[in-house]
């Protein structure tokens, strides 16, 4: 398990495999976490989050790439240990081809964590008919002051904006291709630290 003990960027880049990383984020310190994965094959990725400190927080932003018969799998924990936490977690997909992606994601709040505030969301956009996109979220609190909300939205193109775009004279591959980077363009937006913000869109493999 890594310590993190002071204001922390990590970004990776998950092409293939399974990997699973664990954080331990200490009293007043904040991680931000940036997954870019992109596949066209099998991954299985598992981050885990514990606040283990009094008022540590947490942002963990994933953006996902599925092409051709990838089979990609996130398995997250959000894991409060210490009173004053805060948590807060995006991953969003874009799936093409016969791609899927499957997401199941936890949020533990500890008797001892009260005063927490946690969020989760997983958003994904289908761009062809066979592709597939499940969400399980999970909640277990044992604290009784805290703030949790989860949501989860699977959606496909909208043809409204194809039509839009196509008035303009933009073709329907461009014009999926904006779409779809859009989409995932907005999961920056939560990481607060402008800096931290334009790192991680540096280092995306794709564009964004």
């Amino acid at each position: 398990m890594k310590s993190v003990k002071t204001n922390t960027l990590i970004v990776r880049t998950i092409e293939s495999g399974t990997i699973r990383e664990d954080y331990k984020v200490a009293a007043s310190a904040h991680l931000t976490l940036v997954y870019f994965v992109v596949s066209s094959g099998e991954i299985d990725l598992t981050p885990s989050v514990h606040l283990v400190g009094d008022g540590s927080s947490a942002t963990v932003v994933g953006l996902v790439k599925g092409t051709k018969s990838a089979k990609i799998q996130i398995h997250t924990l959000q894991h409060h240990q210490a009173p004053r936490t805060t948590s807060n977690l995006l991953i969003k997909s874009v799936l093409s081809d016969k791609s899927e992606c499957i997401y199941d994601g936890g949020i533990r709040v500890d008797a001892s964590a009260q005063k927490t505030d946690a969020y989760q969301r997983n958003e994904n956009l289908l761009l062809d008919e066979h592709t597939k996109a499940v969400s399980s979220p999970a909640l277990e609190i044992l604290a009784n002051d805290v703030r949790c909300t989860h949501g989860a939205v699977v959606k496909t193109l909208d043809e409204n904006e194809l039509w839009y775009l196509s008035t303009r004279g933009i073709h329907k591959d461009v014009s999926r291709s904006m779409i779809a980077e859009g989409f995932l363009q907005s999961a920056f937006s939560q990481i607060a630290d402008s800096d931290e913000r334009k790192k991680a869109e540096a280092q995306a493999p794709f564009t964004v």
